[in-house]
C-alpha cells in the first residue's frame, strides 16, 4: 500500500481522472476523483506482486488529469503525472509436515520418520531443520543416551522457491531403566524450542525398558536337551513320568507301613 497527495489551487471544485501503472507490478486505485477548490486529497494505491517477484526497486507512475472544473467539462486543461518508487523485500517462507512414526518401542530401538518441506523465496537462499526431543513434563534437554543420527536436513532454495523431503533417526538407549514418555519436534534454524508437545504436527513416542522373560526349553531338534535322542523324546518323557509315578507310589506304600509298625 503506497498513497499519492493530489492538490487543486484553482477557485473551483475538480474533477480529475487518473491513470495508475506499474510494468513489473499489479496496482489498483480509484479512476478519479472530486478535489474541493483549494483543498489536497491523498489517495491509496494497492500495489502486489507475484511471490516469485525478484527483491529490488520498482517504479508506479501516477498520471492525473482535471476533466472539469466547477461543473464545466474542460478536458485537456491541466494534466500531470509522477512516480512513486516501491521496494519489494527479500523473504523465504516455508511449511513443514511431519510423517508417521514413533508410537511404543522397546530401549534400543530407532525413532524414525520423514518431513516434506515446501519453500517460497525470492531470493536464493539456505534453510536449516533438525529434531528436538520434549519428555512430557515439559522439559527439551536432550535426554541421556539418545543418538541423532539422523543426516543433515539442508534445504536450498532457489528465486521461485522449492520443495523437499528429510529422513530422520534417533536410537534409543538399550540400558534404559524407566520408561520415557514425550514426542520429537523439527524445528526450523532459529525457531524457539516449545515448552511442550505441541498438539500436531510432532512424532508422539513412548520407550520402554527391555523385558526380561524366561526363555522356552526345546525338547526336540539338534539343539535341544536331549540332542541326537530328540526321536526318542516322548519315550523318555514318558518313563520318566512313569519313574515319578512309581516313586510317588512308593513313598505313599512306606508311609503306611511305617504307621503299621508303630501302631
Amino acid at each position: 500500500m503506497t498513497s499519492c497527495e493530489l492538490e487543486n489551487n484553482s477557485m473551483w471544485s475538480e474533477e480529475v481522472s487518473l491513470d495508475i501503472d506499474s510494468e513489473d507490478l499489479d496496482t489498483a486505485g480509484p479512476e478519479s476523483v472530486t478535489i474541493a477548490a483549494g483543498e489536497t486529497l491523498t489517495i491509496s494505491i494497492v500495489v502486489s506482486a507475484n511471490q516469485d517477484q525478484e527483491a529490488g526497486d520498482y517504479l508506479v507512475n501516477v498520471s492525473a488529469e482535471v476533466t472539469s472544473a466547477g461543473g464545466v467539462p474542460i478536458p485537456g486543461m491541466a494534466s500531470d503525472a509522477d512516480e512513486i518508487g516501491v521496494t519489494i523485500a527479500e523473504f523465504t517462507s516455508c511449511d513443514h509436515t511431519v510423517g508417521q512414526g514413533g508410537g511404543t518401542l522397546e530401549a534400543g530401538q530407532i525413532i524414525s520418520f520423514s518431513i516434506s518441506i515446501s519453500c517460497d523465496s525470492n531470493i536464493d537462499s539456505t534453510i536449516k531443520y533438525s529434531a528436538r526431543l520434549i519428555d512430557k513434563s515439559g522439559s527439551s534437554a536432550w535426554p541421556s543416551g539418545f543418538d541423532d543420527q539422523s543426516p543433515q536436513c539442508d534445504v536450498l532454495i532457489p528465486d521461485g522457491g522449492t520443495s523437499a523431503n528429510c529422513q530422520f533417526q534417533i536410537l534409543t538407549p538399550s540400558n534404559l531403566d524407566s520408561t520415557w514418555e514425550g514426542c520429537v519436534v523439527v524445528l526450523e534454524g532459529g525457531a524457539s524450542i516449545p515448552k511442550s508437545c505441541p498438539s500436531s504436527n510432532v512424532v508422539d513416542v513412548k520407550i520402554e525398558p527391555k523385558s526380561i522373560g524366561i526363555g522356552t526349553i526345546d525338547l526336540t531338534g539338534n539343539d535341544s536337551i536331549f540332542g541326537e535322542y530328540s526321536n526318542e523324546a516322548p519315550i523318555i518323557i514318558g518313563g520318566v513320568v512313569v519313574v515319578l509315578v512309581l516313586a510317588i507310589i512308593g513313598i505313599v506304600v512306606s508311609r503306611r507301613r511305617k504307621r503299621l509298625f508303630d501302631d
